[in-house]
């Protein structure tokens, strides 16, 4: 059954910006990425579904532009809101690779999306419901 559980203040999280945080959950801790867009947030699981590494920490470091996260391996695009995949495995380390040889960096994975987390805001407060 999922908690509800505070990320923080909502004035705390750049307007048009992204936000690693970490929650606790019934489970542990969870790394979690919040956006913001004026009083609205969104949130997922800061987890790249192509290897299970983090969205913002790794050689490409953070992008993240109209509402899109670009995994810091591999170059994988994401709808933070929807979790939708936009693009799968583009490149590595924040390099773009011909067309050619992406299915070889897949490594035989299918493009998946993010596990997208509810999130609302409340008297100042970003909540999410955590598992």
């Amino acid at each position: 059954m999922a908690a509800e559980v505070s990320a923080g203040k909502l004035d705390e999280f750049a307007d048009g910006g992204l936000t690693p945080v970490e929650v606790n959950g019934e489970f542990g801790r969870k790394k979690v990425l919040v956006a913001r867009t004026g009083e609205s947030v969104c949130a997922v699981v800061n987890r790249c579904p192509h290897l299970g590494f983090s969205l913002t920490k790794g050689p490409g470091g953070l992008t993240f532009d109209d509402g899109v996260v670009q995994c810091a391996w591999h170059n994988s695009r994401f709808d933070v809101c929807s979790g939708e995949n936009r693009d799968w495995v583009g490149g590595f380390a924040g390099r773009s690779i011909p067309k050619w040889s992406r299915g070889m960096l897949a490594l035989g994975r299918k493009p998946r999306g993010l596990d997208t987390i509810p999130a609302t805001v409340r008297d100042g407060e970003v909540l999410l419901q955590i598992d």
